[in-house]
């Protein structure tokens, strides 16, 4: 059988691509046209028949070393546009949320303090009684925060969804953070056996959720919205590797 991966080496030898990736391709080259083989000779072909379809699967494409530069240099393009287009807007977005609230706080300003009360009134024995705390500063300049994030992604070129997220990348952190909360919560009071669910730990995390998640996305969606009327972008996401010389 053929030296498949010195065959591959000479054919990426004039190409753009780095020492490295040509090594890393012309075993994974090598390996396909290894099975390319090993399945000829399953249907009933003898080695010079394999060998020869293996070869046209490989010199089938003239430009290989090249369309593997392009289809690498895209890819790596597209995990910055990425980048651009989600994680970058959505981490300012949360920085400045919590600048802002840190702001108000040092400015004096207070939360309102109340509770939801379901299923009866606060002092109904079968009322859920939910403590919140509410900024009302801070959520009335939330709905900018989720307007710059969204405008911020949507001119990178981020589709609705991708849109969508950076907007309301604040709240979804806060989430992680809660349902680790609870998680955390969970394992510490079953070990220390002193923790009420149905009386302690569910009415407080189900305030604290309403507060820092349930409200302030409403807020946030008030500014996400109107930048969420554009069709998605069909070439957003990461571009798929053209796998050059390769048939399925």
């Amino acid at each position: 059988m053929p030296d498949w991966r010195s065959e591959v080496l000479r054919r990426l030898a004039n190409s753009k691509l780095p020492e490295a990736e040509r090594d890393e391709i012309s075993r994974e080259l090598a390996g396909y046209l290894d099975d390319v083989c090993a399945d000829a000779n399953a249907r009933g072909l003898d080695d010079s028949a394999a060998t020869q379809l293996a070869a046209a699967e490989l010199h089938e494409d003239e430009h290989l070393g090249a369309n593997l530069y392009r289809s690498r240099k895209e890819k790596a393009m597209n995990l910055n546009s990425r980048a651009k287009r989600f994680w970058l807007p959505g981490m300012f977005m949360l920085l400045a949320s919590a600048a802002l609230l840190a702001g108000f706080q040092a400015a004096g300003l207070r939360p309102h303090l109340t509770t939801l009360s379901l299923l009866g009134g606060p002092t109904h024995p079968r009322a859920f009684n939910w403590p919140m705390m509410v900024y009302y500063p801070w959520l009335c300049v939330l709905p900018f925060v989720g307007a710059a994030g969204a405008y911020w992604s949507r001119r990178a070129g981020g589709s609705r969804a991708v849109r969508a997220a950076a907007g309301f990348f604040p709240v979804i952190v806060f989430l992680a953070v809660f349902v680790t909360i609870l998680l955390f919560s969970f394992v510490i009071g079953g070990l220390a056996g002193n923790v009420s669910i149905a009386n302690t730990l569910a009415p407080e995390f189900a305030g604290a959720v309403m507060s820092w998640v349930v409200i302030p996305a409403i807020a946030l969606l008030l500014g996400v919205l109107p930048f969420l009327r554009e069709t998605d972008n069909p070439k957003d996401g990461i571009a798929v590797e053209v796998q050059a010389g390769v048939r399925d």
